[in-house]
């Protein structure tokens, strides 16, 4: 039965802490700025109004898993000792000098159990949209990249699944590949149907939502991805998804950006990436919104052609590039897997050439993403492009440092990725939090932050 604690009682509880409390505590603070009575709507239809014993007042439970991601305790249970101990967390709380913290056990089914984890997600937005209505979001610059959360499972403890899939061809892609062709005379060619085909994939039997990654440990350990989106003005979060460690950030980003509008109602004019979102389809989908991407420079490691790399070839005409020794090379035909090829104009020019490495032709392959590839490394080395290289750095790097190094987001609490992501949106509400209140502080004494174009 819904028994939530009446405002009398609180403020009764509250006043005998009155002179020993922190006033100047991060929680403190929190308080003053957080709306309760939107936090009890959303949690009252988890509860009956009629039936059933009085339940504690789930506020509380709210309030002691936001003690814990605050100081970054590593567990519920610990958490609760600490209110025990600690003045300011039970004024926080609301306990009276004669009630003890709840059980452990009690926070813990409530988070699983009892509410809807898109509740969570609820409070992120709501924080969100109260800070952007003070000002502090700006839609000129964001920032997104990833990061690996160790999952709680043991990387020894793992299956061979086999996983039926199905690959489908880019239309895109071959739509080029064939406009091409077709400039030169050649064949089109047919679109391949969609192909059901087997994949051998490692899966945890602790947890099979994790994905296996090889970033940090060349053996393997399951992780998931926090994909992340900023603000770059005063680095709060706008988005925070959490996927399995295999789903690279460059496949959800477009998507997310959208999640983002949906929210906050505008996306940004620039955005600033890593380099593993060095991605043409990415690029062309971000040009197409209306979005201009800066991506950091992505060194491949290739072992073949040393001396003579793809960079160094000269494009003199259409459709006619020359290699350092001066050997022009001319097309030759489009394969599907989306590269024109072009070969040297006289057979038997790369035979004794210095910089070849074996004894045939050097076959020259262009990328039928070239264009956007060339645009992506014009805005890199633009002036601009050198400030955002460093803008990255301080601001998406640093959140995820904050929410490792202050909030426990170094390891995943939780199993299964809705859990995971439960575990992600406190965090990232946490961080909002601390910005806002600091914000609204320095206005409070006439230093204003807001945006102003």
């Amino acid at each position: 039965m819904y028994r939530p604690f009446s405002k009398s009682e609180l403020k009764k509880n509250r006043k005998a802490y009155e002179k020993m409390y922190d006033k100047r505590h991060l929680l403190v603070q929190i308080d003053k700025v957080m709306d309760w009575d939107y936090v009890y709507s959303l949690l009252k239809p988890f509860y009956s109004e009629d039936k059933g014993r009085p339940s504690l007042d789930p506020l509380m439970l709210v309030k002691i898993l936001i003690v814990q991601y605050v100081e970054g305790f590593r567990s519920v249970r610990f958490t609760c000792k600490q209110i025990d101990q600690h003045i300011t967390y039970r004024w926080f709380l609301g306990l009276s000098m004669d009630d003890s913290a709840p059980c452990h056990s009690s926070v813990s089914k409530f988070l699983r159990h009892r509410i809807d984890p898109k509740i969570w997600e609820a409070l992120f937005e709501y924080v969100l949209l109260q800070i952007k209505k003070e000002g502090f979001l700006s839609p000129e610059t964001w920032a997104a990249d990833e990061t690996e959360l160790k999952a709680n499972a043991n990387k020894r403890k793992r299956v061979k699944v086999v996983r039926k899939m199905v690959e489908k061809e880019d239309e895109y892609v071959l739509q080029l590949v064939n406009k091409k062709r077709l400039q030169h005379g050649k064949k089109p060619l047919d679109p391949k149907p969609p192909k059901e085909v087997e994949k051998e994939v490692i899966c945890s039997t602790t947890d099979p939502d994790a994905g296996l990654s090889v970033k940090h440990d060349p053996r393997g350990l399951f992780a998931y991805h926090d994909h992340r989106i900023v603000d770059t003005l005063h680095n709060f979060i706008l988005d925070a998804y959490v996927t399995s460690a295999n789903v690279p950030g460059h496949r959800v980003l477009i998507e997310r950006i959208e999640r983002v509008k949906q929210r906050i109602g505008y996306i940004p004019e620039n955005i600033v990436l890593d380099a593993g979102y060095y991605n043409a389809r990415l690029g062309r989908e971000l040009e197409d919104t209306g979005i201009h991407a800066y991506v950091s420079y992505r060194r491949f490691h290739r072992k073949e052609h040393s001396k003579c790399r793809s960079s160094q070839f000269r494009l003199v005409k259409e459709d006619v590039y020359v290699c350092p020794c001066g050997v022009k090379f001319l097309y030759s035909t489009s394969t599907r897997s989306g590269y024109h090829e072009y070969k040297p104009d006289v057979k038997g020019s790369c035979a004794d050439c210095p910089a070849a490495n074996g004894k045939g032709d050097r076959v020259f392959r262009v990328s039928v993403h070239q264009e956007v590839y060339q645009q992506m490394k014009k805005r890199r080395l633009s002036e601009k492009g050198k400030v955002f290289r460093l803008v990255r750095p301080a601001t998406i790097e640093r959140s995820f440092a904050e929410s490792k190094e202050l909030h426990g987001l170094r390891f995943a609490r939780y199993r299964g990725v809705p859990y995971v992501q439960i575990q992600v949106w406190i965090t990232a509400m946490i961080q909002n939090l601390k910005k806002w209140t600091k914000l609204r502080s320095l206005r409070s004494h006439g230093i204003d932050l807001s945006y102003h174009k």
